[in-house]
């Protein structure tokens, strides 16, 4: 039980410290940008939903 707080501790640290640096230092994407990205979201979960059907099925 230990461990699992220790864990929960480190990674709300990790988002108490990282969170506020990423916000400072990110850069503003452009609509471009953000296009190329959303492109890729929809293949990448479709792949995503097939493997977990795979590991499901599979295992």
């Amino acid at each position: 039980m230990g461990t699992l707080f220790a864990i929960l501790a480190l990674l709300f640290l990790t988002l108490m410290v990282g969170l506020p640096l990423i916000e400072k230092y990110s850069t503003e994407k452009s609509p471009e940008e953000l296009n190329k990205i959303a492109g890729w979201i929809t293949p990448l979960m479709i792949i995503m939903i097939f493997a977990m059907a795979a590991r499901y099925f599979f295992t």
